[in-house]
C-alpha cells in the first residue's frame, strides 16, 4: 500500500499479498458517509500531480463534456457543506490526475479491491493455476473411477482363482 496520510491511506499500487475477501456488513448509521474521505482523496490527488488545477479542470471538462473549472475543484476539497464530488466525474478525474486513491477507496467501501496493471495479470495467472489444480483433482478422480471400472469388468468376466483351483 502507499504511505499513511492522516486518517486515510493513499493507494497508488496494490500487491496481491494484501488481498483478502471483503464482505459488506450492515453499517452503523452514518458509517457509509463518504463525503470527508472523498474530499481528502480529491485533494491528495490534486496535490500529488504535477498538473495545475486549471489543467485538471480543463481535461475533465473535455472528457465529460461539462464545464468544470478550477473553482469547482477547489469547492470539492473545501470544508463547505454541499460541495460534493459527483461520481460521474470520477473517470475523468482519474484520467486527469493519474491517481487511483479515490477509486480504490470507493471500491473498498463497496467490498471490492482494485487491481491495476501487472496485478491484474498476476490475479489472472493465480486463477488459471487454481483452475488447473481443480481440473487435475477432477482428472485423478475420473482416472480412479475408470481403473475401478476396469477391475470390476475383469472380475465379472473371469472366474475367481479359488473356483478355478477347485475344479
Amino acid at each position: 500500500m502507499g504511505k499513511k496520510q492522516g486518517k486515510y491511506s493513499e493507494t497508488r499500487q496494490l500487491t496481491l499479498d494484501l488481498l483478502e475477501p471483503q464482505e459488506l456488513e450492515p453499517g452503523i448509521p452514518g458509517s457509509r458517509d463518504c463525503e470527508e474521505p472523498v474530499k481528502h482523496f480529491v485533494g491528495e490527488a490534486i496535490k500529488g500531480t504535477l498538473k495545475d488545477r486549471h489543467i485538471i479542470a480543463a481535461e475533465m471538462s473535455r472528457d465529460t463534456g461539462r464545464s468544470i473549472t478550477h473553482h469547482i475543484l477547489n469547492a470539492y476539497t473545501s470544508g463547505k457543506e454541499g460541495n460534493k464530488f459527483p461520481l460521474s466525474y470520477l473517470p475523468a478525474f482519474v484520467a486527469a490526475t493519474g491517481d487511483l486513491g479515490l477509486l480504490q477507496y470507493i471500491a473498498s467501501q463497496c467490498g471490492c479491491t482494485l487491481l491495476v496493471g501487472r496485478d491484474v495479470e498476476a490475479a489472472n495467472l493465480g486463477r488459471i493455476e487454481q483452475l488447473m489444480e481443480e481440473l487435475e483433482q477432477e482428472r485423478k478422480k475420473i482416472h480412479k473411477r475408470v481403473e475401478l471400472s476396469k477391475r470390476y469388468e475383469t472380475l465379472a468376466g473371469e472366474e475367481p482363482d479359488f473356483i478355478k483351483k477347485n475344479r
